[in-house]
């Protein structure tokens, strides 16, 4: 019979997940401590996160967005919440775009510079899909940068 696994014992797990570089493992294994310990368990496992070199932050945030697809809820929301303001200002389109789309659907509120650093890198590639400019109508009074951002971006849609 097995007993259960403490939170300490469940940290050190993921944060060896996080340093032997399985992430996927890592990011189900963040998802879990959000669930068991609310945002007081999932705080002192982004230091090891906020520790990885850029390329395996990218791919950690990857994994959170398939474990998204595949499990949703609240617990991945949030983990991704809490990680998108720790990535760097230059990432791929495809991620630009894909947690974008996060931003959109969930019902976690992406913090305001985060989501307006991801407005500007979508629009160094292209316009705004209709989705995020409502999302940043709705939210643009939390943010000088981010009504700047929604003026260029409709200025960009009507060219």
């Amino acid at each position: 019979m097995s007993r259960p696994v403490t939170y300490a014992e469940h940290a050190d797990q993921v944060t060896a997940w996080i340093t032997s570089g399985d992430l996927d493992a890592a990011a189900a294994g963040l998802v879990a401590a959000r669930r068991a310990g609310g945002g007081a368990g999932l705080r002192p496992l982004l230091e090891p996160v906020a520790a990885l070199p850029r390329p395996q932050l990218t791919a950690l945030v990857r994994a959170l967005l398939r474990q998204r697809r595949a499990h949703g809820g609240w617990p991945v929301d949030s983990v991704l919440g809490a990680v998108c303001p720790l990535l760097p200002p230059d990432l791929p389109p495809d991620l630009v775009a894909e947690l974008l789309t996060f931003a959109v659907d969930s019902s976690y509120d992406l913090p305001v510079m985060t989501l307006a650093g991801l407005v500007a890198q979508q629009l160094r590639h292209g316009a705004l899909p209709p989705a995020v400019l409502a999302l940043m109508e709705r939210r643009k009074r939390e943010s000088l940068w981010l009504r700047e951002l929604a003026a260029s971006a409709a200025a960009r849609a009507v060219r």
